[in-house]
């Protein structure tokens, strides 16, 4: 009797279990199908650094919450930060100073060495984010206590970007899920350094008279405007074309930026003939010339600073843009991306993107002796995909785009292979031969040159 109730517990126990493990099988069920249908969700992904000591600095301001701020980066993007943009923990508006820490990620180096994620799964099929540009932004108070974005004054960032197209959407990043959350569009703002420095309005500093300057003088005491300029002379803009001469009567026309236009005219009975040259105002070398390039600098200083400041900044996107490759771009021209800081932390331009397709290896790699290499942090990155695409089991690329595959080491040093040597590569190899880059990764100006220059 004793028997039979035991078999009988033994029984029910066993009858637990089994719907027990039903039941998490279909929740589990449940779970990925939810994954795998949202559009923004990393798969296998986890913000982490690569390089241990190497990461993208940031920028620090401090700002008067009480007053409208405006900062300008390091890189040219301005940061517009309305008075009363913050909130304490409880909503309360923040009075105190605000330390704002700001850093961008402008190419695929970039974002790998900070680690961010650029992964996602929509309608089932695994994608990258291909990036139009993206900053990190986050604020404390005087005690070093996290804040809060105000929803009735958010801060704008006018992200300078190296794409206009308009298939980039913003998203947001949740660290807690690692999601990226769509937020909608940007605003796309293109100028030109011409119209930059034009609306300055400032007119060509004084010159030095050269020999082929002229003055003019009005012998006969009808024309009283012309005596202003008898002691300035005028220099040609084009010497070639300037046809002035003696005449009988001469008008000077102020032109744009300093400029002055000198009309010779000649009259011959009820015949008259016009001459014009474009000029600019110049000085005698000497007492004239520093007096009237003292009077100019003071007159004109501040829009000359500026347009200097103007200079810089487009010096550096000039640059920016010949460093990254990323796409082929305009040099005459900038393009802003306006975007609105919705909360603290990663705010991307971006679109999906699939996978490269042509050549599928197993991530199974050898250093150029043959021996077994262990890396982690795989990523392949193809030059002019402002993406990276990251790897574990299956290497994927496509053989005819410039591609970089790199990964570290288990004693934290460079693998990588380039473009010649991995497009020998095809679906039917084995190994991937890596070399291995012995100096110290502690600079990212040195790993970007010698990964990106040729």
């Amino acid at each position: 009797m004793k028997n039979k109730k035991k078999k009988a517990v033994i029984v029910i126990v066993l009858c637990v279990l089994i719907i027990l493990a039903l039941i998490y099988k279909c929740e589990n069920k449940t779970e990925k199908k939810t994954i795998q249908h949202s559009a923004t969700k990393i798969e296998n992904t986890t913000y982490q650094k690569p390089i241990d000591g190497l990461d993208i600095p940031y920028q620090y301001f401090e700002v008067d919450p009480n007053v409208d701020n405006v900062i300008l980066t390091e890189s040219g993007t301005t940061i517009r930060v309305p008075k009363n943009a913050f909130l304490d923990e409880a909503g309360n508006p923040i009075t105190s100073k605000v330390k704002l820490e700001y850093r961008e990620f402008r190419n695929p180096l970039d974002f790998y060495v900070a680690g961010i994620p650029m992964e996602l799964n929509e309608n089932g099929e695994d994608k990258v984010f291909v990036s139009g540009g993206m900053f990190e932004i986050n604020a404390t108070n005087a005690k070093n206590a996290l804040v809060f974005v105000n929803p009735a004054n958010k801060i704008k960032v006018d992200l300078l970007s190296t794409s206009k197209s308009k298939d980039f959407n913003v998203y947001d990043l949740d660290k807690e899920t690692n999601q990226w959350i769509a937020k909608g569009k940007d605003i796309i703002t293109v100028t030109r350094k011409e119209d930059e420095i034009e609306a300055l309005n400032i007119p060509h500093r004084p010159q030095i008279a050269k020999p082929y300057s002229f003055s003019i003088k009005d012998d006969t005491g009808e024309y009283p405007e012309i005596s202003e300029y008898e002691n300035v002379k005028f220099t040609p803009v084009d010497p070639a074309k300037c046809k002035i001469s003696h005449a009988q009567e001469m008008k000077v026309i102020p032109r744009k930026h300093g400029l002055f236009e000198v009309v010779s005219i000649l009259k011959f009975g009820n015949m008259r003939k016009e001459n014009s040259c474009l000029c600019y105002l110049s000085f005698e070398e000497g007492k004239d010339y520093s007096e009237a390039l003292k009077t100019y600098q003071k007159k004109y200083g501040p829009q000359i600073a500026k347009r200097e400041a103007i200079e810089k900044l487009w010096k550096k996107y000039e640059l920016d843009l010949e460093k990254n490759k990323i796409q082929k771009s305009d040099l005459n021209e900038k393009i802003t991306r306006t975007l609105e800081v919705n909360q603290f932390g990663f705010v991307n331009l971006d679109y999906p993107t699939s996978y490269p397709k042509g050549v599928e290896l197993p991530a199974v790699f050898a250093d150029s002796n043959g021996n077994k290499l262990l890396l982690s942090n795989i990523v392949l990155i193809e030059k002019g995909t402002n993406a990276i695409y990251r790897y574990k089991d299956v290497i994927k690329f496509n053989p005819n785009k410039d591609n970089i595959l790199c990964g570290i080491t288990e004693d934290n040093k460079l693998a990588y292979i380039k473009k010649e040597e991995l497009a020998k590569y095809s679906n039917t190899s084995k190994k991937i031969k890596m070399r291995i880059f012995e100096g110290k990764l502690t600079k990212y100006e040195d790993l970007y040159k010698f990964l990106f220059n040729e």
